[in-house]
């Protein structure tokens, strides 16, 4: 790849990555339908038509946002971040709930600011990209309790299912959000409250 090449490369993923952030800041602010696609354009700096040529429409840049908080700088998916790694390898399952909570509070801190702008269209076709975030989710949490009963037993009684709707409520964004956005918890105490509560209501003591 020549030199002018990859500063080409290079220049257009740090103009995508300021139309991203411009988004996000609209989005949280203003919410999805009162932000229009000029006032991201604006404060990125670009002309409406670069907007349109990266992301299409203004629901496909709704997405990318969305892709993006979840993903997180390195994009990568969750199961291959690193702390995903260290609650696999971890042999005790409170470590391993350590890793988990303190790896997904960083996604959680990213999507949470989010929730108003996904909630105000949750029955419009925008709202589709956080229905289909949300059955990621919890796709990837049902992984997650198989990967931790290997660990420890789940409580008696309780099936994978319940299993994964408790951890699908316990580490979800609306949670973070009410706790810590909202009622002003300190990031320690929600991750302390949060392992505790995860280990006494899904494993067994």
């Amino acid at each position: 790849m020549s030199k002018v090449k990859a500063t080409r490369q290079e220049k257009a993923a740090q103009t995508r990555t300021r139309m991203l952030d411009a988004a996000y800041q609209c989005f949280c602010e203003a919410g999805y339908r009162a932000t229009t696609m000029a006032n991201i354009a604006e404060k990125s700096g670009v002309a409406v038509q670069t907007l349109y040529f990266t992301f299409h429409t203004k629901d496909g840049l709704f997405q990318a946002v969305h892709d993006r908080m979840v993903l997180g700088e390195d994009d990568l998916p969750p199961p291959q971040q690193p702390w995903h790694a260290r609650m696999e390898a971890a042999t005790d399952v409170h470590q391993a709930i350590h890793h988990l909570v303190t790896g997904v509070e960083e996604i959680l801190a990213r999507v949470a600011p989010l929730l108003p702008a996904f909630q105000a269209v949750a029955e419009d076709p925008a709202g589709a990209v956080w229905r289909r975030g949300e059955q990621l989710r919890l796709d990837g949490y049902r992984d997650l309790i198989t990967e931790l009963s290997a660990k420890a037993p789940l409580r008696r009684g309780l099936s994978r299912s319940q299993a994964t709707d408790l951890l699908f409520v316990l580490l979800s964004p609306d949670l973070y959000r009410a706790l810590v956005l909202d009622r002003g918890w300190p990031a320690p105490r929600w991750r302390a409250w949060l392992e505790k509560s995860i280990v006494f209501d899904i494993f067994e003591q």
